[in-house]
């Protein structure tokens, strides 16, 4: 891939996140010193190359998997400012929804806590194929959250785009999560449309990590 088309790609995902539709080349013209017949032509080689598929006969382009993994190796984490206490997990749990927009959890293998389901729902409402998704996903989460994610051990934040999940069978919804180190390994995680603002979600997580960590020194 071109210096480029690394440039390019990284602005279609970042527009589908914000606007959540297709990606024309009349829409990136703005935005880049280029013609829309050349910007045109690099979405058709990043479309050959797996990187951007093309929902409708006459429109746009949407990032594939493969393109958030690349937009993401690339990421700078973001300033996340917390003006509150977190004092345990149940709290950080709360706030991580909240500010996200997503589905968080969080806490000790023992003692878990989840917040924010209704904004999955709320995505939902838009997207037939993301609402079994994430109905098969509380399953699994609710009988098997154990064996989810026992691999996850050490401090390192991690994300699961698509079909990489732990989750079996899903293709529209990403995870980030990670350890802590607190006396009993802590977990902190955050479930969310594949159309995410990565970088301040992942800078979120390791700002209340940090937070949760310090409580517990």
């Amino acid at each position: 891939m071109t210096e480029r088309q690394k440039k390019l790609l990284e602005i279609i995902v970042k527009e589908y996140v914000k606007y959540s539709k297709p990606i024309s080349s009349k829409n990136l013209v703005k935005k880049l010193s280029l013609s829309s017949a050349t910007i045109r032509n690099e979405m058709n080689e990043l479309e050959k190359k797996g990187y951007l598929i093309k929902p409708h006969i006459s429109g746009g382009r949407i990032p594939t998997e493969k393109a958030y993994k690349v937009y993401i190796s690339s990421l700078e984490e973001v300033d996340v400012p917390i003006n509150v206490c977190v004092s345990d997990f149940r709290e950080m749990t709360k706030i991580l929804a909240e500010l996200s927009g997503g589905f968080a959890f969080g806490g000790i293998r023992q003692d878990f806590h989840q917040s924010g389901f209704s904004n999955l729902l709320k995505e939902a409402e838009h997207d037939e194929d993301f609402s079994i998704e994430t109905r098969k996903i509380m399953e699994e989460f609710e009988n098997h959250f154990d064996e989810l994610f026992e691999d996850i051990s050490d401090n390192q934040t991690r994300v699961f785009i698509g079909k990489e999940s732990p989750f079996k069978k899903t293709k529209k919804i990403s995870l980030i999560v990670s350890g802590c180190n607190t006396p009993e390994q802590g977990l902190i995680g955050l479930l969310g449309p594949m159309r995410m603002k990565y970088d301040y979600n992942i800078s979120l997580i390791n700002k209340l990590k940090q937070l949760i960590e310090q409580d517990y020194e």
